[in-house]
């Protein structure tokens, strides 16, 4: 594989066969040495991600297959995306669904929307600590 000496976070990701994101969290996480760009896509030495793809083991095949892993933060904004649309429910809606679910689609609910209420919770209270 001829890679050039310095790369990019993104060219990173594409090696490791994780978002770009999460390679530049993995860069920093490691203490990699960086040789300037923004932070969100700094460059790095090809040696480091080469030795760091040696060490975790990343195989040329799960480049076909695999599905690219998210970094915290895009599962954070994919989520706060799709629950942004609870604006479109009304309470008539969720009262008509619970009248139609079943006891095994309750319990599963309550799970959902407890573990749900307990991360909106600390994304509000992380929020208002941000503000200051």
């Amino acid at each position: 594989m001829s890679v050039p000496v310095f790369i990019d976070a993104a060219y990173a990701a594409e090696l490791l066969h994780i978002s770009p994101d999460a390679a530049a969290d993995l860069i920093r996480e490691r203490g990699f040495r960086t040789y300037g760009g923004p932070s969100s896509n700094p460059f790095v030495r090809s040696a480091d991600i080469l030795a760091l793809i040696d060490e975790i083991g990343v195989k040329d095949e799960e480049a076909s297959g695999s599905k690219r892993l998210k970094s915290g933060s895009s599962r954070v904004q994919t989520r706060l995306t799709a629950d942004a649309r609870w604006v479109d429910v009304e309470e008539d809606d969720i009262r008509s669904w619970l009248s139609r679910a079943d006891s095994a689609r309750k319990r599963a609910a309550r799970t959902a929307a407890e573990n749900a209420m307990s991360k909106l919770s600390l994304i509000l209270a992380l929020l208002d600590q941000d503000r200051g």
